[in-house]
């Protein structure tokens, strides 16, 4: 090709070129069969376009070059760098190997060569589509939108191809996530295992928060420690990259909030939790929760799931929050509830908790809500006698219900299971169908073959979702079911029960949905059934 280099770009004038090479590279693009050989790495485009400056006695101002970055996004930093340099009018020529080394959204590219390169009065070529803004006689330059609209077509369908296998992967059971939440770590062979260094860490932070310390208060002791947040831990022991690494890094209430919902701890993979907008922006959505890839007992887990359960529920109530401006918590905190739906607060007087109000009440007065005039020792008194009577009379291990919760699970997954099972029944019959309308000639071949091909996928599909339903249900049944053991302790955790106070504050959420105060009357509502 270095023959053809002077019939290029002959614009007859006496300007003087001062050339930017703009050189990038996608790790797609690396992957992709459309590259292979054909010399499209960083360093090989930079010697091309050198060759192209130095035989049109051009000035090479500066080499700019994006290794790794996407065509879609023009926020990179040598871009961002070659665009500072024509602001500062050090350039006046940009120059590419071809027009998609530039970008690939068609829309942006299409602003950058028919907006804002005029505009700052800039010259640019791109080599091998032939493309010379200021050759007027160039009628390649015609084709620049058409060409930016198939680069952009060549992003997405390249985009799909990532997602599509990152999604098959995902329904496999292979752990596609770059870097592991803190207390794991990936093997050579990408198993996920626990990251002993660190575990007992994660460990002492669930004991924490079900002892009844709040958030804050976790994070607090672990700085006073010196122990090594997530992220300096993740920037110390892999090859993560942190723009703000020499930061100083604490423990704070959302990291350790991220730690105890995280499922990982008690062994289920989740994945494909968000999603970006689309190909071009970079914005990430939650995806639902039910379209989110889980694979249940993936890997040894570090937290038991009862005790993840009853930590989610503690969360979800706020119990170890409710504090007022970091005042002492109350032992019920979380549970109390007033007639009128509002959450109760407790009056301090010297220290201790002297009486019960309705937080609505206490903002808005009587208008709102009447006042509640139960003593701080009454309710506690009263809630302690009420659990110890009915842990006597009611409770046994069948009572703590995961008997039920198990068969309502197991409903669900039946009701998906019933539902793909007669989905691929049908497509069944469609394919056959197909099929012999193809030998009776009721249908073309061409047609045959586009429909056969969709009916096949949703086979396909079918027998993926079976699978992993069938998987799902499988495992469900040992996830639902506590070990014999575990049951035991609980029991006899329950059964001592003598009073409430900090140590055993899990234990009364466990039995204990929510207490509702009226006047000096209250009302408990319990896990177990008190029915009978």
């Amino acid at each position: 090709m270095y023959e053809l280099y002077n019939n290029y770009f002959d614009v007859k004038d006496e300007i003087m070129w001062r050339v930017a090479i703009y050189v990038r590279l996608s790790r797609e693009d690396e992957k992709d069969e459309k590259y292979k050989g054909q010399s499209e790495s960083i360093e090989n485009q930079i010697n091309f376009l050198k060759k192209v400056v130095q035989n049109k006695g051009w000035i090479l101002v500066d080499t700019y070059k994006d290794d790794g970055y996407t065509g879609t996004n023009f926020n990179r930093p040598d871009f961002q760098r070659m665009i500072e340099d024509i602001e500062k009018k050090k350039i006046n020529l940009v120059i590419t190997k071809d027009l998609s080394r530039l970008g690939r959204d068609y829309i942006e590219t299409g602003s950058y060569i028919e907006k804002y390169f005029p505009s700052k009065n800039i010259r640019y070529i791109a080599v091998n589509d032939n493309i010379d803004t200021f050759d007027k006689k160039n009628s390649n330059n015609d084709m620049t939108p058409f060409k930016s609209v198939i680069n952009d077509m060549y992003a997405k369908d390249i985009s799909n191809k990532v997602r599509t296998a990152m999604l098959t992967k995902a329904m496999e059971g292979e752990c596609i996530k770059s870097f592991l939440p803190y207390g794991y770590r990936k093997d050579e062979k990408n198993k996920i295992l626990i990251d002993e260094n660190v575990a007992d860490i994660v460990r002492q932070i669930f004991r924490l928060y079900k002892s009844g310390k709040s958030k804050k208060e976790i994070a607090d002791y672990l700085n006073d420690l010196g122990i090594m947040t997530p992220l300096q831990y993740k920037n110390e022991n892999t090859n993560y990259f942190n723009p703000n690494k020499n930061n100083t890094y604490k423990w704070n209430s959302t990291v350790i909030n991220k730690i105890l919902r995280d499922r990982i701890y008690v062994g289920d993979l989740v994945q494909l939790k968000y999603t970006k907008v689309n190909y071009k922006v970079k914005k990430t959505v939650k995806v639902p929760e039910k379209e989110q890839i889980v694979i249940l007992n993936h890997h040894t887990a570090i937290i038991d799931r009862s005790i993840f359960e009853t930590v989610k529920e503690m969360l979800d109530k706020q119990m170890n929050e409710w504090n007022f401006s970091g005042r002492k918590k109350h032992l019920l905190a979380g549970l109390v509830f007033c007639k009128c739906g509002s959450r109760i607060t407790y009056n301090l007087n010297h220290g201790k908790f002297s009486r019960c109000i309705c937080s609505s009440y206490k903002k808005y007065g009587k208008k709102f809500c009447t006042n509640v005039h139960l003593r701080e020792d009454e309710l506690i008194k009263k809630v302690t006698e009420s659990l110890r009577n009915n842990i006597t009379k009611y409770l046994n291990m069948d009572d703590l219900d995961y008997s039920k919760l198990r068969k309502n699970a197991n409903e669900d997954y039946k009701k998906d299971i019933i539902y793909w099972k007669k989905r691929k029944e049908d497509v069944g019959k469609i394919i056959s169908n197909l099929y012999e309308d193809k030998l009776s000639g009721t249908i073309s071949l061409d047609t045959f073959t586009g429909l056969i091909k969709k009916y096949e996928e949703q086979k396909k599909e079918c027998i993926a979702k079976l699978k992993s339903l069938e998987e799902k249900l499988k495992t469900i049944k040992s996830e639902m079911s506590m070990k014999q053991e575990e049951i035991r302790d609980i029991m006899r955790e329950i059964l001592s029960f003598k009073e409430i106070n900090e140590d055993n504050k899990s234990l009364v959420f466990k039995l204990i949905d929510r207490i509702i105060i009226d006047d000096k009357n209250i009302y408990i509502h319990y896990k177990f059934d008190i029915s009978a």
